[in-house]
């Protein structure tokens, strides 16, 4: 096992030029004919958290004690930007074999990169979120030297997907159902990730539901660094870990192990 995913790991690092090139590529097919083309890679998390701060902080006035009414915008903007990775990331990837049955045999483009470029170009929009967020944090004078470590949980959230949609691209390839059922996983999973509420608005007996979601280690772990300015504690950090690596390593082995069988749908 796990030399076959040493192997594997080195091969995606030896075809990073092509993976780069061809994920640009992917992102301006994306955007080809609209008006405003590649803008929309900012314009759409700019909308998309502008209607969440709007909703959450102007119409309902749900805020929590202890924030002001910016900072319970900028607690928001947080929790969405992995939001947004993980409901893009998903709905691509698990898709993108499907997508592209013309390149799962080829040795110039592995399949194995497929999934992987696919959660990429989807990246792209929560990028631009963080860059968004960065910039109200600084604007509420919150900005501290613990936002530089966001991009590493973005980076074990990346690697917990890359598990995830390899092993979901392969089921789509037989149960094409499973696309149905990822929009519902992604609005489970805004629902029960604590971005527009803290842990500590919910019922006690409810609290549970917070770590029995994925994404809400994620969520909480960014949470954490922009908006409280401090290290997350380590339950949340051995979860992310736990789930990036785990699920990276798990989900390519899973892949490598049963790829030939599921292609044979396609």
């Amino acid at each position: 096992m796990t030399q076959g995913v040493k192997n594997t790991v080195a091969m995606f690092y030896a075809k990073r030029e092509i993976l780069g090139r061809t994920a640009i590529v992917e992102l301006r097919r994306r955007y080809a004919g609209s008006v405003i083309g590649l803008a929309w890679v900012f314009l759409g998390p700019a909308i998309l958290m502008a209607i969440y701060a709007l909703i959450y902080g102007v119409v309902f006035k749900l805020k929590p004690q202890e924030f002001s009414s910016q900072e319970y915008i900028v607690y928001i903007l947080a929790g969405l930007v992995p939001f947004l990775g993980f409901s893009e990331g998903l709905t691509s990837g698990s898709g993108s074999l499907v997508a592209q049955r013309d390149v799962l045999l080829s040795s110039i483009f592995p399949a194995e990169l497929v999934p992987l470029r696919a959660v990429l170009v989807a990246f792209f929009a929560p990028v631009m979120g963080l860059v968004i967020l960065l910039l109200a944090d600084a604007m509420v004078g919150h900005f501290s030297f613990w936002s530089f470590l966001v991009p590493i949980f973005i980076g074990l959230l990346l690697l917990f997907l890359f598990g995830v949609v390899w092993i979901l691209s392969l089921l789509n390839l037989v149960l094409r159902d499973i696309q149905q059922v990822i929009s519902y996983v992604t609005m489970v999973a805004l629902i029960a990730s604590p971005i527009a509420y803290t842990p500590s608005m919910l019922p006690p007996g409810f609290s549970v539901l917070i770590w029995l979601n994925p994404l809400s280690y994620f969520v909480i772990a960014i949470q954490e660094l922009v908006v409280f300015d401090r290290f997350p504690p380590l339950v949340v950090v051995i979860g992310c870990l736990v789930l990036g690596v785990g699920s990276f390593i798990s989900g390519l082995y899973v892949f490598l192990r049963a790829k030939t069988v599921f292609f044979d749908y396609a």
